[in-house]
């Protein structure tokens, strides 16, 4: 399956990651798919230049009051922007909210990569105060 979901250089809090002799890591597989898809995800959208349509307006959402009709807004947008990528087969992106606060709205985000039985899992985490979404463990 790496050669269906790819491999890409691993990225740690923004940075490469290297090993000791000074190369960088690279990952590959599921894990490089949860990777681009956090990047995807955590992109602000029109923020790449070349890439005008890539990524999600995160700061639209955590800007506004939080009622249910941006929330169901924001879950689309989420399903919508993860079948973009290729490696999601499409129609399988499934979000849903798993916890919300005044601070802090939690989602689970589902897809199936291409080739696979198995679904992807991730927990993403939109926080008002930071205006970040992150994907704890990505």
């Amino acid at each position: 399956m790496v050669e269906l979901l790819g491999v890409d250089i691993l990225i740690v809090n923004r940075d490469f990651s290297t090993v000791p002799a000074g190369d960088v890591e690279t990952v590959s597989g599921r894990a490089c798919l949860v990777q681009d898809l956090s990047h995807r995800l955590g992109t602000p959208r029109g923020s790449l230049w070349r890439h005008a349509d890539y990524g999600i307006d995160v700061s639209r959402y955590l800007q506004a009051e939080m009622t249910q009709v941006h929330v169901d807004d924001l879950v689309q947008s989420i399903q919508v922007e993860a079948e973009a990528d290729p490696r999601v087969q499409l129609g399988t992106a499934k979000c849903a909210v798993v916890s919300r606060d005044l601070d802090t709205l939690r989602l689970r985000l589902t897809v199936l990569p291409i080739g696979e039985t198995n679904p992807l899992n991730l927990v993403l985490v939109f926080n008002s105060r930071t205006g970040m979404m992150e994907v704890p463990g990505a």
